[in-house]
């Protein structure tokens, strides 16, 4: 299970970014939806705490994402626009990471320093190549600080609000 959900994740990334880059961002965020239904299928024992997990994702990163519109951080190129300021295509990869966190990053879990040095270094990555692959626009070194910090706290963030509503699902049962 946890091998099957890292490569689904992966694909949902690059179907995402990619039919953003292409302006079809709607492809990515119909691909994210069926694979969340996917998801929820088979998290039987804790399909609750998921989708509270899926929701908080949802929230965060538009918040996160949003202020690094605002602040000119990083610019969205018309053609990718699915509502803003930051679009719906973008929520959908905080959703399809948090997917994640109960399965192929489970190891991540508790380790909240470590989680976010981790982000630290791989958020700003993933921007990176989302400019490269034509989704985003970033604005030199200080967008990839700005990013780098984002993710130092938003990766714990997740995990400890996925551990949370699970520990909260399981104590109820």
């Amino acid at each position: 299970m946890k091998i099957t959900n890292f490569i689904l994740f992966q694909l949902a990334w690059f179907v995402t970014i990619l039919s953003a880059a292409k302006g079809v961002a709607y492809i990515g965020v119909f691909y994210t939806i069926i694979w969340m239904l996917w998801h929820l299928l088979m998290m039987t024992k804790t399909r609750n705490a998921e989708i509270k997990s899926l929701l908080f994702a949802a929230f965060i990163g538009y918040a996160f994402d949003s202020i690094l519109v605002v602040t000119g951080v990083i610019i969205f190129p018309e053609h990718t626009s699915l509502g803003g300021p930051s679009p719906l295509w973008m929520v959908c990869l905080w959703i399809n990471l948090i997917s994640t966190i109960n399965l192929s990053l489970s190891w991540l879990k508790g380790r909240y320093v470590l989680s976010g040095a981790i982000a630290a270094i791989a958020g700003p990555m993933a921007y990176i190549a989302g400019e490269k692959l034509g989704a985003i626009t970033l604005f030199g070194n200080i967008s990839m600080l700005i990013i780098s910090i984002m993710w130092c706290v938003a990766m714990p963030l997740l995990i400890w609000a996925s551990e949370t509503f699970t520990r909260q699902q399981l104590s109820q049962e």
